[in-house]
């Protein structure tokens, strides 16, 4: 009997994920050198007023689109690929909404969009990184404004405790999704959006599930969808500091 064939060594998901984002982050720099390269051509030739010059100038234009589209694609894979590099301290789950919410509201607010938020005020710090936790909550933030489309809607943020765990809802009154398409949606590269990288809510699941939490979607044609996320509450977080005898 022969023995079996050697199998090649098995990557382990962190070092996986620490190639990925290392090959990113080398093809994000050639991406920028030739973003500044078409705005240099772009500067030196948008005085010219004859037809093939013009062209030229619209060809470079579409060129920059193209490359900024692949740079937003890139950071979206970034973001993806190195959820394992967590910077955790005890954050205030409430005060992190708000900033977030803040930080949206103009945009929201010129697509007739109303942002509401309804926060426990006794949910305890909980020990996260603050920074991706920002990122999950725009995530979910820039998928309900774009679901609800440009009539203009609303959108709630809620935050409690159950149990022994934090949950935070974003709810949106857009049209919803089909069962296939909530079935889809954290498979990467899946989107119905135009232009969309299809990373957007795999990426808020690999967050969240790094910090050893889940994430639920609840949706359903004409009403609207609500993300939820639960994330542990650490015990370390809320306990008092023992006085030394």
């Amino acid at each position: 009997m022969t023995d079996p064939a050697p199998q090649p060594d098995a990557l382990d998901p962190r070092t996986l994920s620490r190639l990925a984002g290392g090959l990113a982050h080398e093809l994000k720099n050639p991406l920028s050198t030739i973003g500044l390269h078409l705005e240099l051509l772009r500067e030196q030739w948008a005085s010219e007023e004859d037809p093939r010059t013009r062209r030229s100038v619209r060809m470079i234009d579409t060129l920059k689109q193209e490359v900024g589209r692949l740079d937003e694609i890139l950071q979206d894979f970034l973001l993806f690929a190195r959820t394992d590099q967590l910077d955790r301290a005890p954050t205030d789950l409430n005060l992190l909404v708000e900033r977030v919410v803040d930080f949206v509201r103009p945009e929201a607010a010129a697509r007739a969009i109303r942002l509401e938020t309804y926060l426990d005020g006794a949910l305890p710090e909980l020990v996260v990184d603050a920074s991706r936790l920002r990122q999950v909550l725009l995530n979910l933030l820039i998928n309900a404004r774009q679901a609800i489309g440009e009539e203009g809607g609303r959108v709630e943020l809620f935050s409690r405790r159950e149990g022994e765990e934090a949950v935070i809802e974003v709810v949106d009154d857009g049209p919803g999704m089909d069962a296939d398409t909530l079935a889809a949606c954290f498979q990467v590269y899946f989107s119905r959006k135009k232009g969309g990288s299809g990373l957007g809510l795999p990426t808020v699941r690999r967050i969240v599930e790094a910090h050893g939490g889940a994430v639920e979607l609840e949706s359903s044609p004409g009403h609207g969808t609500r993300a939820r996320i639960r994330l542990p509450i650490e015990a370390a977080a809320e306990a008092p500091e023992e006085d030394g005898e």
